[in-house]
């Protein structure tokens, strides 16, 4: 007879989670050594030396945890406890150098947390006053989050399923989780470095300032948003380069794994890729409605077309860099950002949202029960989609990721509208925080009530790592229950 789900069920290691867990903290602190170097650089000592602690605190801790010994292959549900732990206690340590800069806890542990899970939310005010070191810091742990969350909550699910099919072009050859995971992080890790060199490159060909032309590049393609001013690409010298960061981002929120594909199968299979076509029909209709409805606020043809295309893709590849204040648009305006802000990029990519793959299976699904009710009571019908036939647990998963995604969101708006801010612009700013976008209707700031910043940290989190992690973190059967002996 065959075991039980329960039967099968194993706890994680705790020697193994503190054991990879060391891995991860070791390589920050290698990252953040850039940090202390750029300090340097800009002739900040005083925050170069705070940068240093934090490297000191993230080596010392990742060396003596990976002295533990560890058992036996990675297991599932493992990953996604380091994953989880990873993005909690990175932003926490990361808060000193913030603090000793007068910054306070709350406010930079919202700064830390929206840069290491790429979202772009500031209660910090003017950015323009901050050290050079401080602008740099930030917009680099948003680019090694950006690939980090790719590597961590993706490469991570080798394992049948809707996620699997972002994968399975990679023919990883390796059977145990880490295993596979590394052969993943290369590959992906090339792409990344091409996606920034090139971005930075054209950058400089249409005339940009490097030093500006960088800050934005490593925000541009980890998707996170953090603009060296507070006004974003409204600060820029010409549109040029407003659309040389847009197209970046829109390339960071595609699946990365499709461009080694492309690499070695032709760029045709890029453009064949179900995925690659909805984000770039999304990005086409979300610009579309936007424009429509800027048109009949404005009536300004340049204002539509200057602002209507970036603003919609920086909202659907939840980038959250802005040509205007969003505060500024009509109702219907911030409802069409909203919807394209939930659903966001592709899987396996560094955009945010529930994924339009997800949305694009769930309608498959309904086409399919309503094409069942006109067939014979006998009739076998085959869930085939995209040349994969869909099993029940794919879309459960699905279903499991978009209700998640709704069900937090709604709570979180719950606590907005309890403290009486506006109904559209807290829903706006809170799917903005759990999708990742950072785009803001001028919700949060400086005085934004520390509950309801906690609240969107929350949320930043939940959302950075699709909540799956959090789950597994939070169930009792994960900790408590029959071991793996190797």
């Amino acid at each position: 007879m065959a075991r039980s789900g329960f039967e099968l069920f194993y706890a994680v290691r705790l020697r193994n989670i503190l054991h990879y867990l060391g891995q991860f903290l070791l390589i920050v602190a290698g990252l953040n050594l850039v940090n202390v170097l750029a300090a340097l650089l800009f002739a900040e000592i005083r925050i170069g030396l705070n940068f240093l602690l934090v490297v000191a605190i993230l080596g010392a801790s990742g060396y003596l945890l990976m002295r533990i010994p560890h058992r036996g292959q990675l297991q599932f549900n493992e990953a996604m406890v380091i994953a989880a732990l990873f993005f909690l206690l990175v932003p926490v340590i990361s808060t000193l150098p913030l603090q000793a800069s007068g910054v306070p806890f709350i406010d930079s542990l919202f700064e830390t947390i929206s840069a290491v899970t790429t979202t772009g939310l500031s209660t910090l005010g003017a950015i323009e006053s901050r050290p050079h070191s401080f602008v740099f810091a930030r917009a680099w742990m948003q680019w090694y989050g950006g690939l980090g969350i790719v590597i961590l909550s993706l490469a991570m699910v080798l394992s049948p399923g809707l996620s699997s099919m972002r994968l399975a072009t990679l023919e990883t050859e390796h059977d145990d989780l880490a295993g596979g995971t590394r052969a993943y992080a290369k590959r992906i890790l090339l792409v990344y470095l091409v996606l920034t060199a090139g971005g930075f490159i054209v950058w400089l060909v249409l005339g940009g300032r490097p030093l500006e032309g960088l800050y934005y590049v490593l925000a541009a393609v980890s998707t996170g948003g953090f603009a060296p001013n507070n006004n974003s690409f409204a600060d820029l010298a010409n549109l040029r380069l407003a659309w040389s960061v847009t197209l970046l981002c829109l390339a960071g929120a595609v699946p990365l794994a499709l461009y080694y594909t492309a690499a070695n199968k032709g760029w045709r299979s890029l453009f064949s890729d179900i995925e690659f076509r909805a984000v770039l029909a999304a990005g086409v209709l979300t610009t579309v409605l936007l424009g429509g409805f800027i048109w009949l606020q404005e009536r300004s043809l340049e204002a539509v077309l200057t602002h209507a295309p970036l603003m919609a893709l920086s909202a659907q590849t939840t980038s959250g860099f802005s040509s205007m204040d969003p505060a500024a648009l009509d109702p219907a305006s911030k409802a069409v950002m909203i919807f394209a802000m939930s659903g966001g990029g592709g899987i396996g990519s560094t955009a945010g949202g529930f994924k339009l793959m997800r949305l694009l299976l769930l309608f498959f699904i309904m086409t399919r029960c309503v094409v069942r009710m006109g067939l014979p009571n006998r009739a076998v019908q085959t869930r085939k989609w995209g040349g994969k036939v869909i099993d029940d647990r794919e879309i459960l998963d699905a279903l499991l990721i978009v209700f998640a995604f709704l069900g937090v969101v709604f709570v979180s708006w719950t606590a907005f509208l309890y403290y009486g801010y506006s109904p559209l612009d807290s829903l706006f700013e809170v799917v903005s925080a759990t999708a990742t976008v950072g785009l803001s209707s001028g919700v949060t700031a400086e005085m934004l009530p520390a509950s309801l910043k906690l609240v969107l940290c929350a949320d930043m989190l939940f959302g950075r790592l699709e909540f799956i992690a959090w789950m597994v973190l939070l169930y009792p059967r994960t900790w408590f229950g029959r071991q793996r002996e190797s």
